[in-house]
C-alpha cells in the first residue's frame, strides 16, 4: 500500500496524501502546484465525513477530483 503519492497532469504536479482518521479510516487531501515552477495552485480538504477503508482509496478519490478540477477550470500554465 502507498501512503502517498504524485501524478502529474497538464502542467500541475498532483499531491496526495491521506490522513489516518482516529477509526482506522483514510480521508483524502490533494495539494496542486505547477509543475513549471512549484507555486501553489490549490489544495484540497475534503469533508471530514469522507473516508475511506484504505489510503490508495483515499488518493484515488483525490486525484479523480483534481484531474477533473484542473479540466474543468481550463487553467493554463
Amino acid at each position: 500500500m502507498q501512503q502517498d503519492a504524485a501524478f502529474s497532469h497538464r502542467g500541475y504536479l498532483l499531491n496526495c496524501a491521506p490522513a489516518r482518521a482516529g477509526d482506522g479510516s483514510f480521508q483524502p487531501y490533494v495539494v496542486i502546484s505547477r509543475s513549471s515552477d512549484g507555486e501553489l495552485v490549490a489544495n484540497r480538504f475534503f469533508p471530514s465525513e469522507l473516508r475511506f477503508r484504505n489510503p490508495d482509496e483515499a488518493i484515488a478519490h483525490a486525484r479523480d477530483w483534481a484531474v477533473r478540477w484542473i479540466d474543468a477550470s481550463n487553467i493554463t500554465v
